[in-house]
């Protein structure tokens, strides 16, 4: 009688009770990973902070790093001890965001908060006032912005935000390589708005905080098996080089085509880096910074066009820098005291010169600033919309941020005649202008003084002293990229030293240089921000009451700087000490040798008072380059690459269910061993992946937990056991058969059909939804497919072999027919030898 030994008892169990079916097993249980799963989080929490370093220099100082420090990690800390006290996946992000809420509000918004940190009505509005602030900051001014609450409260948020997304995709939807994508995001802003680009301390930080956490997911590994000692590997998505091939494809494909597709983007070589500038030509609240990137931008973008009844183009000025202290300079903010009746705009000062007054038409298109481009002196403007002022000591006129976008107006502006004799006469002291236009900046290098000391010792008057530094500086050399490339672009007094010791620059070092020389010699001084003078586009402007007048055009490529030096009597006088750039006025004319350019492009070298074309009757071709057809044209350029860009971003965004589904249909067209396959990824994306040491029974037996909804039936009744056993026994027969056996599959297509709804019926909404956008298994290769990889391999081997050594023994096999008879005898006579008694 055979019998068989009895089962061993379950642990835990007593002895010949039958252990109780589980249901919804094939979750992982998080308990004995949960420290890791929070530590997980906190490491690309860090990540993000580490990444956050390459912002020193977008904004100031540092004052902005410890408020974002404080809510990124108090984010952070929300979500991991959400995952360690177990909850259910979505909890901790609502956590998480909760504590994001209270930090930001803690941290910037503490004085309309209740404890110190709960929101209430007043916060809303105050962080819609921060918003506001920030939206400012983005959009008007230039790097490094100063560190306003507006700006510094959107980047600690953001940084949070980010982190929170980061944990989500790396911990929750377990797919920490795509969550690297947390502090790739944080390094992208300063990549783009910073020359040097983010630096190696915020990349290298971010970079060993997110291999450190891609690490410790590596090895948080959850069993997915049957009960019992196996070999763990990853639930869900794992690491794979597949997809990480694919992810880095993707950035670098998105880093190739976005600049040539997304308006905004100026062209730029590393390590310079590229500047993001939204609402084209953009001067900002400190035109004075971002003027050097706008030159090095080489687009045209930001187009000013005028039309003016002076017999020479003019310079176009949006402001001026009186002061030269602090390493950044820029204009100074005297809103208090601006004036709002832009028809009487004059200063106080006297003028003794003859004046000749002009009337020029500007239409500033996208050009974006809260400066308004005029001609100085403005003494009116008209049809300006919107509250604009105007500066009584510059004349300068401002209102909103972006004020001067989309503007029409008419300025009516006066200029001395000027001459030689009469700017050699003014001598005496000048009265009316402002004590900072004439004080001396403070450490002031020895180098400048000694300059300026030798190069105007044999002048005997102001105007003389004011050519010779002129000339002087006209040597050098025009550049754009020298002080970017040598370390001394932007302003302040150690800039100007290293420009006079390289002998190389562009119009802000040539302006700032002869503007403080010019005060050390006792001249006041200050440094005008505009625009050259451009060049006609051919076309004629009608003016009622001037007739037709000749065009103009600016754009960023004519951004410029020089200094203005006060004579008494005579007002503000321009001089252009830069070298092959805007034009040198008739009485500022000297005999002395210019500079060079190291630039391929000037296009102000032809706006000289010569070149000045004779306004030409309309024709059809000039009629349409009026300012509105060209804005128009314009908007309809960045219309079209804002849909190429947002039709980019869609295709990226589903690019992973296309996968999926193009695999489906591929792998269904080829019939049982596809469908196989297709069940294979179901398994991977619901959590389940096959080992490839899975037999199909075993794998199937595996699957047959998602009964655990609906009593194991399908909304049509199928039961999934069943499904699972019909799909199994075809795929068996199929592979492992006697050949000519037909599969059924349309019986196998609607048993795979129940699978998939079993597996979807036992994950949460979210989940499903994780799933439809981000399917595991689009890239990964199925277990099934390694296996028939390798039996076809092996096949292949095997006829590979066949036919090398099936000649050898065709050649071979009559030589042993010969010998067998005598092999016979041999083996014969060796028997009788071994046979006993012979």
């Amino acid at each position: 009688m055979v019998t068989s030994a009895p089962a061993p008892p379950t642990p835990g169990l007593p002895a010949g009770r039958p252990p109780r079916r589980q249901t919804r097993s094939f979750l992982p249980d998080p308990r004995p990973l949960a420290w890791r799963q929070a530590a997980v989080g906190l490491l690309l929490a860090t990540s993000v902070v580490g990444a956050a370093i390459s912002y020193d220099g977008v904004l100031r100082s540092w004052a902005w790093l410890y408020p974002t420090v404080v809510v990124v990690f108090a984010t952070g800390i929300a979500v991991a001890a959400a995952r360690l006290v177990r909850a259910p996946h979505v909890v901790p992000s609502i956590v998480g965001l909760v504590a994001w809420a209270l930090a930001v509000s803690s941290m910037f918004l503490r004085d309309t908060t209740l404890l110190g940190f709960l929101p209430t009505a007043q916060t809303i509005e105050g962080a819609r006032e921060a918003l506001d602030e920030a939206w400012n900051t983005i959009s008007f001014e230039a790097v490094p912005a100063s560190p306003n609450v507006g700006i510094v409260a959107l980047l600690a948020g953001a940084l949070g935000l980010t982190a929170l997304i980061g944990e989500a995709i790396g911990v929750a939807c377990r797919m920490p390589a795509v969550a690297g994508v947390a502090p790739l995001s944080v390094l992208a802003v300063p990549a783009l708005l910073k020359t040097e680009g983010p630096g190696v301390w915020g990349f290298a930080l971010g970079g060993a905080a997110y291999l450190a956490a891609l690490a410790l997911a590596r090895a948080d590994v959850v069993s997915a098996h049957d009960p019992g000692p196996r070999t763990a590997r990853p639930a869900g998505a794992a690491v794979s080089p597949s997809r990480v091939i694919t992810l880095v494809a993707v950035v670098v494909g998105g880093a190739l085509v976005l600049p040539a597709l997304v308006p905004g983007f100026d062209s730029g070589a590393f390590p310079e880096g590229s500047r993001l500038k939204y609402f084209g030509q953009n001067v900002g609240l400190n035109p004075f910074i971002s003027l050097g990137s706008d030159l090095r931008g080489g687009q045209g973008v930001g187009i000013i066009r005028y039309a003016t009844d002076s017999n020479q183009p003019v310079y176009l000025q949006t402001t001026t820098v009186d002061s030269f202290e602090g390493s950044t300079w820029g204009p100074d903010n005297r809103d208090d005291q601006r004036r709002y009746d832009l028809s009487a705009i004059g200063t106080d000062t006297v003028q003794t010169a003859q004046l000749t007054t002009t009337t020029t038409v500007i239409s500033t298109g996208n050009f974006t600033s809260p400066y308004l481009p005029v001609p100085y002196a403005p003494v009116s403007v008209s049809g300006v919309q919107g509250r604009m002022g105007w500066d009584p000591l510059n004349l300068s006129i401002k209102g909103d941020p972006g004020a001067s976008l989309g503007q029409n107006y008419v300025v009516r502006s006066v200029a001395p005649t000027l001459t030689p004799a009469e700017l050699a006469a003014a001598r005496t002291r000048p009265r009316g202008i402002g004590l900072e236009t004439s004080a001396v900046p403070s450490n002031v290098p020895s180098l400048v003084r000694t300059t300026a000391t030798t190069i105007t010792k044999d002048a005997t008057t102001a105007y003389t002293k004011a050519l010779a530094i002129q000339a002087y500086l006209r040597t050098f050399t025009y550049s754009e990229q020298a002080p970017v490339q040598q370390g001394y672009d932007g302003t302040g007094m150690d800039v100007l030293e290293k420009f006079l010791e390289k002998k190389s620059g562009y119009c802000i070092h040539f302006a700032a240089a002869m503007a403080v020389m010019a005060r050390l010699v006792g001249i006041p001084s200050r440094i005008a921000v505009g625009f050259a003078p451009g060049h006609p586009t051919g076309a004629t402007v009608a003016v009622a009451g001037l007739g037709s007048l000749p065009e103009y055009q600016v754009d960023a490529r004519d951004a410029h700087a020089w200094p203005q030096l006060y004579f008494e009597g005579l007002g503000w006088v321009p001089f252009e000490p830069t070298p092959s750039r805007g034009s040198v006025p008739a009485y500022a004319q000297t005999d002395a040798p210019a500079g060079t350019s190291t630039n391929l492009d000037n296009p102000n070298d032809a706006a000289r008072p010569s070149a000045v074309p004779k306004a030409a009757t309309p024709t059809p071709s000039a009629a349409a380059s009026h300012p509105a057809a060209a804005t128009s044209a314009e908007a309809r350029t960045e219309t079209t690459g804002v849909a190429l860009g947002a039709a980019l971003l869609a295709a990226l965004v589903i690019l992973p269910a296309a996968i999926r589904a193009m695999q489906r249909r591929r792998r269904l067209r080829r019939g049982v061993e596809g469908m196989w396959e297709e069940l294979e990824a179901l398994g991977l994306d619901h959590g389940l992946p096959a080992d490839p040491a899975d037999t199909p029974r075993s794998y199937a037996r595996r699957l047959e937990r998602w009964d655990g909804a609906d009593d194991g039936r399908s909304s049509e009744g199928v039961s999934l056991r069943g499904a699972l056993a019909t799909l199994t026994g075809e795929y068996e027969r199929h592979e492992y058969g006697r050949p000519g056996y037909t599969p059924d599959d349309a019986a196998a297509r609607e048993a795979l059909a129940a699978v998939a709804r079993a597996g979807r019926a036992v994950r949460s909404p979210l989940a499903r939804a994780r799933i439809a956008v981000l399917p595991p298994s689009a890239f990964a290769r199925p277990s099934h497919g390694i296996r028939r990889a390798f039996r076809t391999a092996r096949a292949r081997t095997r006829e590979v072999v066949i036919s090398a050594v099936s000649p050898l023994l065709k050649r071979v096999r009559p030589a042993i027919k010969r010998l067998a008879p005598a092999a016979s005898a041999a083996r014969a006579r060796l028997g009788r030898l071994r046979r006993p008694g012979d």
